[in-house]
């Protein structure tokens, strides 16, 4: 029986929406030294974001989870993930939204607009590669990701 969440023969997709270069590329530098392989797309605002979500095929997300800024320019973290969650194709991609902020204001308003999680961004390098390795091991080791159609 396949344990796998994702399935044996596909690797996992992760869209990263930050728009900050030294923190993109950190954060896939961390992604890409947890050892699975995955595919990484980075976008560096809301409304690429929104429009890479919302193409495709039609039937899902072009993605397994959304780790979400909230601080973009343009269309906010905030629009992006409202949008996710208002979309039937859409609304059952996980996002972890992962921010600056510490504010309770911008925690709740993420947990009611249906964030499945909120991290403060690490500043240490090697708090982000720990947060990296967490976030891989338990979105694509223990955790059972919905069948989303790509």
């Amino acid at each position: 029986m396949d344990q796998s969440p994702v399935g044996e023969s596909k690797r996992p997709r992760i869209v990263l929406v930050e728009d900050s270069p030294a923190d993109a590329h950190i954060f896939r530098y961390a992604l890409q030294q947890t050892g699975m392989a995955c595919d990484i797309e980075v976008l560096d605002d809301g409304f690429k974001a929104m429009e890479f979500l919302c193409a495709g095929n039609g039937h899902g997300p072009c993605c397994d989870l959304l780790l979400l800024d909230l601080n973009l320019p343009g269309v906010s973290g905030f629009e992006v993930l409202e949008c996710v969650k208002s979309t039937s194709k859409l609304r059952m991609l996980p996002v972890i939204v992962m921010s600056g902020s510490t504010s309770y204001e911008d925690i709740d308003r993420c947990y009611q607009a249906g964030a499945n999680s909120y991290i403060p961004k690490p500043s240490q390098l090697e708090d982000i590669l720990a947060l990296a390795s967490r976030l891989v091991s338990y979105w694509f080791g223990c955790a059972k990701l919905p069948h989303l159609d790509h």
